[in-house]
């Protein structure tokens, strides 16, 4: 029983013990809580999850329903809507949103019907490539070439895929763009958390995926305007390029230049931010430089890989219940989308409400991680989520207790993003944050593919049971991690 209860509320003295010896940081030290500067990079570095939702989201109006009737027989035939024939030599499409979708231009119907899932799930295995492999990237060569790196190939080949002439070389240039997109995405959000201050970092984390909610309530008004899905992803594609021209200006992250032993490049970039934040530069080098002394040991100053987040047990328990976390997350949110029907059957509304609707979802919380810290938070959502799923089987069959017990599952997955967010940059050291981020969220993209599959399940009570239970899981998985609330980041492995 003891042991449960530590487990549950960890030892607060070791927690007062780990925060007294990080007082305040070297980065609120040198250019503030937050001003000007942290404002430019943030907003810069937030823009790039539209290219990142875009291209996630885009499917909604690439495979849509799609209704279907032979027009042209080889023989003689009996026309039925919505039915294949060996002898067809030709279909006509009703598509709903644009003239042209990916279905009626490569015939995804009958026995290709299973390609229009594939074109989703290519881009989900892109993205859990992208994860990796940029994670890699961005601890080993830095953030801002890594992002730059990832934008910039996206941006190419999203440019390119309205081209693609047949549905082969599309899935081809869509794996490309979510190799980018994963990469993207991690990278984001860890140069946001490493110049951020402990005190706004929930409100950072919230503020961050503000941009997921209108790129997806935006791409209805680029697919009502545009005639068929070429010009529906070239929009979005060159609308991207103002988004790589901004993060070309985008400086380094000091944090990852001290932990790689990069002291002055480190000086120079903090001294630029302290005279936009218009804070005195004039103790700045000796500050950085004792603070260096302090947390680098030229022995650390090494190439890190994935195997050294299981170096130590806490490393290896942190890694395994967030990417834990992250599974749950990814599949429940991605797979109880499939149940919120009440927005109506029109896709161009469906799209804005299941878009916008994560807006005050995010907000509140913020208010929750802020007060609550990341440790409760988690568990209090993972469980909210899980009980709402249990009530769900009993309500299917009616619709206003369903619609407000989907609203509030969709909420609470979608608010738990917010929050792993932050925790997962405050669990793991500097050298390590950006693998960490690549391994652990893999789970979410690995979630994102098999979702679809568990919301197919029938009899219908069950994919409600199989949520429910993994949401169980996933609060299960917090227990053993330490709250990181009001902690500064840790810049060194040991």
């Amino acid at each position: 029983m003891k042991n449960i209860l530590s487990s549950i509320c960890p030892n607060k003295e070791k927690h007062k013990e780990e925060t007294s010896t990080d007082s305040e940081d070297y980065l609120t030290k040198t250019i503030g809580t937050f001003g000007l500067w942290q404002a430019a990079v943030c907003g810069a570095t937030a823009l790039t999850r539209f290219i990142v939702m875009w291209n996630m989201t885009a499917i909604f109006f690439l495979t849509p329903d799609t209704e279907f009737e032979c027009i042209q027989f080889k023989g003689i035939g009996n026309n039925t809507a919505n039915t294949c024939y060996d002898d067809c030599m030709k279909y006509e499409y009703h598509n709903q949103g644009l003239q042209t979708t990916l279905i009626s231009d490569y015939n995804l119907i009958c026995d290709r019907q299973w390609l229009a899932s594939m074109a989703q799930s290519v881009l989900m295995l892109g993205f859990l490539v992208g994860t990796f492999l940029f994670g890699w990237i961005s601890d080993r060569f830095g953030r801002r070439n890594s992002i730059v790196a990832s934008v910039l190939i996206n941006v190419i080949f999203m440019l390119a895929t309205p081209f693609s002439p047949n549905f082969w070389t599309f899935s081809i240039f869509r794996l490309i763009t979510g190799i980018a997109s994963g990469g993207t995405l991690i990278i984001c959000i860890v140069i946001v958390m490493e110049i951020i201050s402990k005190s706004h970092r929930e409100a950072a984390s919230s503020v961050l995926v503000q941009p997921d909610a209108l790129a997806q309530a935006s791409l209805s008004i680029f697919a009502y305007y545009s005639p068929n899905w070429n010009i529906y992803v070239l929009v979005y594609s060159v609308a991207s390029i103002f988004i790589l021209i901004i993060i070309l200006f985008i400086p380094e992250s000091p944090r990852w230049l001290i932990s790689r032993g990069r002291i002055d490049e480190a000086i120079q970039i903090i001294t630029k931010a302290a005279k936009r934040n218009k804070l005195s530069t004039e103790n700045i080098e000796a500050i950085i430089k004792n603070s260096a002394e302090k947390l680098i040991n030229k022995k650390e100053v090494v190439n890190t890989t994935y195997l050294d987040l299981f170096k130590t047990k806490e490393l290896a328990i942190n890694t395994a219940c967030i990417f834990v976390a992250w599974t749950v997350s990814g599949t429940c949110f991605f797979g109880i989308n499939q149940y919120m029907t009440f927005v109506g059957s029109n896709l161009y509304v469906a799209v804005v409400v299941l878009g916008l609707i994560q807006m005050p979802v995010s907000l509140g919380s913020w208010i929750i991680n802020k007060y609550l810290g990341r440790r409760i938070a988690s568990l209090g959502i993972f469980t909210l989520g899980g009980i709402v799923m249990i009530l769900l089987i009993f309500a299917e069959d009616y619709y206003w207790p369903a619609t407000i017990l989907g609203i509030i599952g969709f909420g609470a997955v979608s608010s738990i993003f917010t929050v792993t967010y932050i925790y997962a940059s405050e669990l793991f050291p500097t050298p390590l944050r950006n693998m960490a981020f690549g391994l652990t969220s893999t789970g979410a993209k690995f979630g994102a593919m098999v979702a679809p599959f568990i919301a197919n399940l029938k009899p219908q009570w069950v994919p409600s049971v199989v949520f429910a239970g993994m949401l169980f899981v996933g609060a299960l998985s917090c227990l053993p991690l330490q709250e990181t609330k009001g902690r500064n980041l840790k810049d060194t492995v040991s």
